[in-house]
C-alpha cells in the first residue's frame, strides 16, 4: 500500500519539509507494507505561478507571501480552488492588505492561478492513485491543504486523506474534521506515532479508538480520540531523509532562484516555557514539554545531512537550544571538517564564552528572543532576562561575528510609552549592533498565557479578522479552529508606535556605517574609538578610574559593582564623582542603562585590525 505525504504551500522553497523528513523514516520503519512517497507541491506551485506569468510572478514573489504569516495571504490565495469559484472576494482583501500597509498586487494575481493548479495536481496524483494521502500544515497550509483534498475526493473518491501538523495542535484538528468533510482523518498532536498507527488500522481494516489525537468518522459518527498523555521520547524520533525534497529542487525550474538549506530537529518544547511561559508565546502548541536529542547523535546527522545533499546551511528548527549542549554536543560539532553555516534559537542571557562555544560549532545565526530593551517590558513577558543582559547579548554577538535575527515586540498590559521614550533616546548608541528586523505589535495567539488567561489583559477576543477572508464555517466552529485573534490594544498606541518603527529603520540604515570599538594601552587604559553615524568620529583616551569603570562594566554591573571594583583597585570615590563617572559614559553613549544596570557597548579590537595614526593605535575601520 502507498502514501503520497504532500509538502503544500506556503512550505519555504529553500527548505524541506521536517515532517516529511521525519514521518517518510517513520512509516517505513513502523508500517509494514507501506511506502511512503513525498510530493513538494510549494515547488510545483513555484513553477506554475512564473509559467503561467510568464515570469512576471518570481520565486521571490512566492517567498515574500510565504512571509505573510499574521495576515493570512498565503490561505487567502488559495480560497477559489477551495470554494470553485474563479476568485474569492479580491477587492475587499485588497482593501484589508492596504489597511496594513501591504501590495495586494502579487496575492491578487496569483489567486487568478490557483483553481487551475489544484485541479491539474489532483489529477496528475489521481492518475496513479496512492491508498491515503497525508498533508502537513503549519501556518497557511490549511486552505491550500484543503483544496487538494476536495479535489481529489472529486475525481479520486477512493483516496483516503489525512491532515496532520500544527495547524491540527489542540482542538485545531478536531474542528478542522468536523467542517471539512474532504478530511477522512485528522491527527493531533506528534505524528510519529500517530501515523503509523494509522496506517496499520487501514491496511488490517482495524478500528481506530486507540490511535492517540486521531480524529475519524464512524458512519455518520464524528469521533476525536484524546491525545496520548505523554509527549514521544526523542529517541523515538529518527534521522530525516530529505532524498525527495532534492530530487524534486534538482528536477524544478525555480532551482536556480532558490539556494537550499537543509534542517534538523535537535529537541522539542522549551524548558524555559515549562517555568516561565512567555506570556505572548503560543508556538509549542499544547506541549511544551522540552526533551532533547540524544548529543551522540547530532554530529552524526549533521555530517550526514552536509555529505548526503551538499548543502552546508543548516537550520536547527528548535524553539531554544539545550544548554547541555554546549559541553555535549557543540565540541563534536566544532571538530566536523565541514564549513557549516548552523541556525539556532537561544535564550538571550547567554555569555561571551557560551557563545563563543556556538561560534566555534559553526553556529553563525542566532535567534535569541531578545523581543526588548526594556527591563520593566521584559518583565511583563515573563522573559526572566533584562534590558542589559539583551543589550549585551547584542555587543559579543557582534564582537563575535554572529548574525542575530530579533524584534522589537510591543502592546504588553503594564507597558508605558516611558518605556519606549528611554529606548528612543538610546538608540543612536547601539547603532554600531545589529539593528532588529522591525518593530510589532503582538499577536493574541492560541496557547499563549495571554490567551489561556484573559485576566492577564485580552479580556476580549475573537478569531482574527484575516479569517472572515478565507473560511466559510460558523464563528463558534471558527474559534476552535484558528490560531490568532484579534483583540483589544494594550500598551502603547498612537504616534509612539510610529516614532518606534522609524527608530528602527534609522537604526538598520546607521548601521551600515556605524563602528565603536576600544582596546587598552600599554598604560593599561582604555580607549575608545567612535565612528557611529550619530556621534562625533573621535579618539576617546580613559584615565584611569574611567578604565577601571568602563572595564567593570563589560558583563554588566550595578551602581555598587562599579564601586567595589573601583575600591578592589585603589580607587575611592564619592557619590558625586560616581555619579559624575556614570552620567558621563551614558550621556556619551559608550555605556547603556537599564533599571541600574550599566553595559560597555564598545566592542574589543582585534590586533590584527589596528593601525598606527599619528603615533598611536588606533582601530581600523571596517
Amino acid at each position: 500500500m502507498k502514501i503520497l505525504m504532500i509538502a503544500m504551500p506556503w512550505q519555504g522553497l529553500d527548505t524541506p519539509s521536517s515532517a516529511l523528513g521525519v514521518l517518510g523514516p517513520c512509516i517505513r520503519e513502523n508500517a509494514p507494507g507501506w511506502t511512503a512517497d513525498e510530493l513538494y507541491a510549494n515547488l510545483r506551485w513555484a513553477e506554475h505561478l512564473m509559467r503561467e506569468s510568464r515570469g512576471s510572478i518570481t520565486a521571490e514573489d512566492y517567498q515574500n507571501v510565504a512571509g505573510q504569516v499574521f495576515h493570512g495571504v498565503g490561505d487567502w490565495v488559495f480560497t477559489p480552488a477551495l470554494y470553485d469559484v474563479d476568485g474569492y472576494r479580491a477587492e475587499e482583501f485588497a482593501e484589508f492588505l492596504r489597511r496594513r500597509s501591504l501590495d495586494p498586487a502579487v496575492p491578487v494575481r496569483m489567486q487568478g492561478h490557483a483553481r487551475a493548479f489544484v485541479r491539474d495536481l489532483a489529477a496528475e496524483i489521481a492518475a496513479d492513485p496512492p491508498d491515503v494521502v497525508g498533508f502537513t500544515s503549519t501556518f497557511m497550509q490549511n486552505v491550500p491543504s484543503l483544496a487538494l483534498a476536495k479535489e481529489l475526493k472529486r475525481v479520486a473518491p477512493g483516496i483516503l486523506t489525512v491532515l496532520g501538523g500544527s495547524n491540527c495542535d489542540g482542538p485545531q484538528g478536531a474542528a478542522l474534521h468536523r467542517n471539512f468533510a474532504q478530511l477522512d482523518f485528522v491527527v493531533s498532536g506528534e505524528g510519529e506515532r500517530a501515523l503509523p498507527a494509522l496506517l496499520d488500522r487501514v491496511a488490517r481494516g482495524a478500528g481506530f479508538a486507540d490511535v492517540p489525537g486521531l480524529s475519524w468518522r464512524d458512519g455518520d459518527r464524528v469521533v476525536a480520540n484524546p491525545p496520548s498523555k505523554a509527549a514521544l521520547p526523542f529517541g523515538a524520533v529518527p534521522a530525516p531523509d530529505y532524498d525527495g525534497y532534492f530530487r524534486a529542487l534538482g528536477a524544478s525550474d525555480v532551482r536556480h532562484q532558490v539556494r537550499p538549506m537543509t534542517v534538523l530537529e535537535t529537541s522539542r518544547g522549551c524548558w524555559w516555557g515549562e517555568r516561565h511561559q512567555c506570556t505572548f508565546c503560543g508556538l509549542n502548541g499544547s506541549n511544551i514539554n522540552f526533551r532533547s536529542k540524544a548529543p551522540a547523535r547530532i554530529a552524526h546527522e549533521v555530517r550526514g545531512l552536509a555529505e548526503r545533499y551538499r548543502v552546508l546551511d543548516l537550520i536547527m528548527v528548535d524553539n531554544i537550544l539545550d544548554m547541555k549542549y554546549l559541553d555535549t554536543a557543540m565540541p563534536e560539532l566544532a571538530a566536523l571538517d565541514c564549513d557549516l553555516r548552523i541556525h539556532y534559537e537561544i535564550k538571550s542571557n547567554m555569555t561571551r564564552e557560551q557563545l563563543s562555544r556556538l561560534k566555534e560549532a559553526n553556529v553563525l545565526f542566532v535567534q535569541p528572543g531578545i523581543e526588548s530593551l526594556s527591563s520593566h517590558v521584559l518583565r511583563l513577558m515573563d522573559k526572566g532576562v533584562s534590558g542589559a543582559h539583551n543589550v549585551r547579548m547584542l555587543r559579543d554577538a557582534e564582537d563575535l561575528g554572529l548574525n542575530v535575527t530579533w524584534n522589537i515586540l510591543y502592546g504588553f498590559p503594564g507597558e508605558t510609552e516611558e518605556d519606549y521614550r528611554k529606548l528612543l533616546c538610546r538608540a543612536s548608541a547601539l547603532e554600531h549592533l545589529q539593528p532588529p528586523t522591525g518593530a510589532w505589535r503582538i499577536a493574541l495567539e492560541r496557547f499563549s498565557p495571554y490567551f489561556e488567561d484573559p485576566s492577564l489583559g485580552f479580556m476580549f477576543r475573537h478569531p482574527a479578522d484575516i479569517y472572515d477572508f478565507i473560511y466559510q464555517i460558523p464563528r463558534d466552529e471558527l474559534h476552535d479552529l484558528v490560531y490568532l485573534f484579534d483583540t483589544n490594544d494594550a500598551g502603547i498606541v498612537g504616534p509612539i508606535e510610529d516614532e518606534l518603527k522609524l527608530a528602527v529603520d534609522e537604526w538598520a540604515e546607521a548601521y551600515k556605517s556605524s563602528t565603536l570599538a576600544y582596546w587598552v594601552d600599554d598604560r593599561g587604559r582604555v580607549v575608545v574609538e567612535d565612528s557611529r553615524a550619530s556621534w562625533p568620529e573621535e579618539v576617546i583616551e580613559l584615565d584611569d578610574v574611567q578604565s577601571n569603570v568602563y572595564l567593570g562594566m563589560f558583563q554588566g554591573a550595578g551602581r555598587e559593582g562599579v564601586r567595589r571594583r573601583l575600591a578592589e583597585r585603589g580607587h575611592a570615590v564619592n557619590e558625586d564623582r560616581l555619579d559624575g563617572l556614570l552620567r558621563y559614559f551614558v550621556d556619551r553613549g559608550l555605556v547603556f542603562e537599564d533599571e541600574g544596570r550599566y553595559v560597555s557597548l564598545a566592542l574589543q579590537v582585534d590586533p590584527y585590525r589596528r593601525k598606527l595614526v599619528d603615533g598611536r593605535e588606533v582601530a581600523a575601520s571596517r
